[in-house]
Protein backbone atom coordinates (compact mmCIF):
# COMPACT_ATOMS: atom_id res chain seq x y z
CA UNK A 1 0.00 0.00 0.00
CA UNK A 2 2.91 2.23 0.83
CA UNK A 3 6.23 2.32 -0.48
CA UNK A 4 9.37 4.43 1.33
CA UNK A 5 10.55 7.10 -0.16
CA UNK A 6 13.76 9.40 -0.17
CA UNK A 7 13.08 12.22 -2.28
CA UNK A 8 13.04 16.01 -3.48
CA UNK A 9 9.60 15.39 -5.15
CA UNK A 10 7.37 18.30 -3.73
CA UNK A 11 3.94 16.72 -1.80
CA UNK A 12 1.23 15.90 -4.85
CA UNK A 13 -1.50 17.24 -3.04
CA UNK A 14 -3.47 19.88 -4.36
CA UNK A 15 -1.91 23.57 -3.18
CA UNK A 16 0.94 21.73 -1.29
CA UNK A 17 4.96 22.36 -1.65
CA UNK A 18 6.17 20.32 1.19
CA UNK A 19 9.24 17.46 0.28
CA UNK A 20 7.92 14.16 -0.05
CA UNK A 21 8.70 11.58 3.09
CA UNK A 22 6.45 8.81 1.66
CA UNK A 23 4.64 7.25 -0.76
CA UNK A 24 1.25 6.17 -0.11
CA UNK A 25 -1.15 4.60 -2.66
CA UNK A 26 0.77 5.95 -5.29
CA UNK A 27 0.40 9.28 -4.15
CA UNK A 28 3.89 10.97 -2.81
CA UNK A 29 2.99 12.95 0.64
CA UNK A 30 4.65 15.41 2.38
CA UNK A 31 5.59 14.61 6.36
CA UNK A 32 2.27 16.72 7.35
CA UNK A 33 -0.18 14.87 5.22
CA UNK A 34 1.55 11.70 5.51
CA UNK A 35 0.66 11.33 9.40
CA UNK A 36 -2.81 12.89 8.36
CA UNK A 37 -3.49 9.47 5.75
CA UNK A 38 -1.56 7.43 8.10
CA UNK A 39 -4.50 8.34 10.49
CA UNK A 40 -7.16 7.86 8.23
CA UNK A 41 -6.09 4.58 7.63
CA UNK A 42 -4.73 3.15 11.04
CA UNK A 43 -8.58 4.22 12.35
CA UNK A 44 -9.71 2.12 9.37
CA UNK A 45 -8.13 -0.75 10.58
CA UNK A 46 -8.79 -0.73 13.81
CA UNK A 47 -12.54 -0.22 13.76
CA UNK A 48 -12.32 -3.36 11.46
CA UNK A 49 -9.76 -5.38 13.08
CA UNK A 50 -11.90 -7.50 14.77
CA UNK A 51 -13.89 -8.68 12.54
CA UNK A 52 -13.37 -12.34 11.97
CA UNK A 53 -13.63 -11.34 7.76
CA UNK A 54 -11.51 -8.08 7.71
CA UNK A 55 -8.24 -11.16 7.78
CA UNK A 56 -9.16 -13.25 5.36
CA UNK A 57 -9.98 -10.20 3.09
CA UNK A 58 -7.52 -7.17 4.06
CA UNK A 59 -5.15 -8.90 6.46
CA UNK A 60 -2.04 -8.90 3.72
CA UNK A 61 -2.79 -5.67 2.26
CA UNK A 62 -3.07 -3.97 6.09
CA UNK A 63 0.06 -5.89 7.43
CA UNK A 64 2.04 -4.33 4.40
CA UNK A 65 0.36 -0.78 5.00
CA UNK A 66 1.38 -1.49 8.97
CA UNK A 67 4.89 -2.55 8.05
CA UNK A 68 5.42 0.63 5.92
CA UNK A 69 3.47 2.94 8.00
CA UNK A 70 6.06 1.97 11.04
CA UNK A 71 8.84 2.30 8.48
CA UNK A 72 7.75 5.79 7.63
CA UNK A 73 7.08 6.84 10.95
CA UNK A 74 10.72 6.06 11.79
CA UNK A 75 12.47 7.43 9.33
CA UNK A 76 10.45 10.81 10.40
CA UNK A 77 11.67 10.68 14.02
CA UNK A 78 15.37 9.80 12.48
CA UNK A 79 15.38 12.41 9.95
CA UNK A 80 18.13 15.01 9.58
CA UNK A 81 15.41 18.23 10.31
CA UNK A 82 13.09 16.72 12.84
CA UNK A 83 10.06 17.50 13.51
CA UNK A 84 8.17 20.08 15.37
CA UNK A 85 6.94 19.14 19.13
CA UNK A 86 3.25 18.50 18.07
CA UNK A 87 4.35 16.76 14.84
CA UNK A 88 7.31 14.00 16.74
CA UNK A 89 4.04 13.62 19.14
CA UNK A 90 1.71 12.52 16.31
CA UNK A 91 4.53 10.36 14.40
CA UNK A 92 5.19 8.70 17.84
CA UNK A 93 1.53 8.09 18.15
CA UNK A 94 1.25 6.68 14.91
CA UNK A 95 4.53 4.56 15.05
CA UNK A 96 2.83 2.94 18.20
CA UNK A 97 -0.64 2.50 17.29
CA UNK A 98 0.56 0.48 13.80
CA UNK A 99 2.95 -1.42 15.87
CA UNK A 100 0.02 -2.54 18.33
CA UNK A 101 -2.55 -2.92 14.94
CA UNK A 102 0.81 -5.07 13.68
CA UNK A 103 0.95 -7.40 16.93
CA UNK A 104 -3.33 -8.27 16.19
CA UNK A 105 -3.22 -9.66 12.59
CA UNK A 106 -3.37 -13.20 12.09
CA UNK A 107 0.32 -14.33 12.30
CA UNK A 108 -0.52 -18.32 10.80
CA UNK A 109 -2.91 -20.07 8.45
CA UNK A 110 -6.14 -21.22 9.87
CA UNK A 111 -7.47 -25.22 9.81
CA UNK A 112 -10.97 -26.11 10.18
CA UNK A 113 -10.07 -29.07 13.55
CA UNK A 114 -12.66 -30.34 15.99
CA UNK A 115 -10.54 -30.39 19.56
CA UNK A 116 -12.66 -30.95 23.10
CA UNK A 117 -11.94 -28.11 25.38
CA UNK A 118 -13.08 -26.72 28.67
CA UNK A 119 -13.21 -23.17 28.71
CA UNK A 120 -12.44 -21.76 32.34
CA UNK A 121 -13.77 -18.16 33.55
CA UNK A 122 -12.21 -16.77 36.80
CA UNK A 123 -13.97 -13.66 36.49
CA UNK A 124 -17.36 -14.80 36.03
CA UNK A 125 -16.51 -18.47 37.91
CA UNK A 126 -18.49 -20.36 34.90
CA UNK A 127 -16.78 -23.36 33.03
CA UNK A 128 -17.80 -24.55 29.76
CA UNK A 129 -16.57 -27.97 27.67
CA UNK A 130 -17.41 -27.22 23.74
CA UNK A 131 -15.25 -28.41 20.52
CA UNK A 132 -13.46 -25.77 18.66
CA UNK A 133 -14.33 -24.87 14.83
CA UNK A 134 -11.04 -23.43 13.97
CA UNK A 135 -7.30 -23.69 15.31
CA UNK A 136 -3.92 -21.93 14.31
CA UNK A 137 -0.41 -21.59 15.99
CA UNK A 138 -1.53 -18.61 17.84
CA UNK A 139 -5.32 -19.17 18.77
CA UNK A 140 -8.82 -20.59 17.79
CA UNK A 141 -12.53 -20.39 17.42
CA UNK A 142 -14.96 -21.82 19.03
CA UNK A 143 -18.99 -21.32 19.86
CA UNK A 144 -19.99 -21.70 23.48
CA UNK A 145 -23.40 -20.56 25.41
CA UNK A 146 -21.49 -18.05 27.29
CA UNK A 147 -21.21 -14.18 26.98
CA UNK A 148 -17.91 -13.44 26.00
CA UNK A 149 -16.33 -9.89 25.14
CA UNK A 150 -13.05 -8.33 23.68
CA UNK A 151 -10.34 -8.93 26.22
CA UNK A 152 -12.02 -11.35 28.55
CA UNK A 153 -9.34 -13.53 30.08
CA UNK A 154 -9.54 -17.51 30.06
CA UNK A 155 -8.20 -20.83 30.62
CA UNK A 156 -8.66 -22.83 27.79
CA UNK A 157 -7.87 -26.83 28.50
CA UNK A 158 -7.26 -29.54 26.58
CA UNK A 159 -9.38 -32.65 26.73
CA UNK A 160 -6.93 -35.10 25.21
CA UNK A 161 -4.39 -34.35 27.23
CA UNK A 162 -4.83 -31.57 30.22
CA UNK A 163 -2.75 -29.42 28.49
CA UNK A 164 -3.78 -25.91 29.56
CA UNK A 165 -2.80 -22.15 28.85
CA UNK A 166 -4.55 -18.48 28.97
CA UNK A 167 -6.80 -17.05 26.11
CA UNK A 168 -7.88 -13.54 25.26
CA UNK A 169 -11.18 -12.88 23.41
CA UNK A 170 -10.27 -11.20 20.10
CA UNK A 171 -13.01 -10.38 19.12
CA UNK A 172 -17.04 -11.88 19.70
CA UNK A 173 -20.39 -12.46 17.95
CA UNK A 174 -23.69 -12.67 19.94
CA UNK A 175 -25.69 -15.41 17.65
CA UNK A 176 -29.52 -15.32 17.27
CA UNK A 177 -29.45 -18.52 18.57
CA UNK A 178 -28.46 -16.94 22.18
CA UNK A 179 -24.78 -18.62 21.67
CA UNK A 180 -21.33 -16.88 21.09
CA UNK A 181 -19.38 -17.18 18.22
CA UNK A 182 -15.78 -15.93 19.58
CA UNK A 183 -12.13 -15.92 18.25
CA UNK A 184 -9.60 -16.32 21.04
CA UNK A 185 -5.66 -15.43 21.06
CA UNK A 186 -2.67 -17.19 23.08
CA UNK A 187 -1.56 -14.73 25.48
CA UNK A 188 1.85 -16.71 25.44
CA UNK A 189 3.69 -17.38 22.07
CA UNK A 190 3.50 -21.29 22.42
CA UNK A 191 1.82 -23.86 20.17
CA UNK A 192 -0.53 -25.01 22.28
CA UNK A 193 -1.82 -27.52 19.85
CA UNK A 194 1.39 -28.90 18.71
CA UNK A 195 0.72 -28.22 14.96
CA UNK A 196 3.63 -27.34 12.43
CA UNK A 197 4.04 -24.30 11.24
CA UNK A 198 2.65 -25.69 7.87
CA UNK A 199 -0.86 -26.75 8.90
CA UNK A 200 -2.11 -29.97 8.09
CA UNK A 201 -5.55 -30.70 6.20
CA UNK A 202 -8.60 -30.43 8.09
CA UNK A 203 -8.91 -33.14 11.27
CA UNK A 204 -11.39 -33.86 13.93
CA UNK A 205 -10.80 -34.91 16.90
CA UNK A 206 -13.21 -37.35 18.92
CA UNK A 207 -14.04 -36.53 23.08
Amino acid sequence: MSQRVVSSVRCSLEGCSDEVVASVEKRALCRKHFLVDAYRQLESISSQIQEPRFHETHGDAAGRFLEDCMRHAADIACAAAPPSNLERAQVLDVLLWASELHGRLRRSPRVRARMAVKLCSDAQQWEETVDTQILSRHGFQLTCSHELNVEDMLTCVRLDNGWRTEARVAWARRKESGETEAGFEFVKDENFWGIATSLPMPVERKR
